[in-house]
């Protein structure tokens, strides 16, 4: 379980988050549970965050259990200044459509494809496995963000991939 503190117009919120599955988790807000199932997730620095949030059945409401922090971190005002360090030139963020959803699966990191998991017209599910990319020595299997149909395949097993570099492109079909 996570707890976050959130402030919303000067007031501040203690939410508790407890994951139930990979795209489940039940949310704790001022002693009211919540069953929040996530749709769909995409790396966006510029996006809004916007949850679906399903309120808690009834008999789950009479057990929650919120765990007692044990650690508080120390106060801002207390602790030294880092000495300033000039920020390294990052990559180029890639390309976001001004609807927020990108129709293709890009390469989280540079590697090597290993595997290809999908063909084009394969009908996907949100979670499913795409490629596989080694990179540092570890295989690092790429899921599909959403639910959608393979539209273009862009990469082959043995090829080389930058950060970015499109793998797959979502056809018009499933959302």
């Amino acid at each position: 379980m996570r707890r976050y503190t959130v402030e919303i117009k000067g007031k501040q919120y203690v939410i508790d988050v407890q994951e139930l599955a990979a795209d489940e988790f039940r949310v704790i807000l001022n002693d009211q549970a919540y069953d929040v199932r996530l749709a769909a997730d995409q790396d966006l620095a510029e996006s809004r965050i916007t949850p679906q949030i399903i309120p808690a059945r009834a008999e789950d409401e009479a057990a929650i259990d919120r765990p007692v922090a044990s650690y508080r971190p120390p106060d801002p005002e207390t602790l030294e200044k880092p000495p300033s360090v000039p920020t390294p030139p990052q990559p180029p963020k890639p390309h976001l459509p001004s609807d927020g959803i990108r129709n293709e699966i890009t390469a989280p990191m540079p590697g090597v494809i290993l595997s290809v998991e999908v063909r084009e017209g394969d009908e996907i599910q949100r979670g499913q496995t795409v490629v596989v990319l080694e990179a540092m020595k570890m295989k690092n299997p790429i899921k599909s963000p959403r639910d959608g149909v393979v539209e273009e395949v862009r990469v082959r097993p043995g090829q080389t991939v930058g950060y970015a570099d499109v793998l797959v492109r979502f056809g018009e079909g499933k959302p």
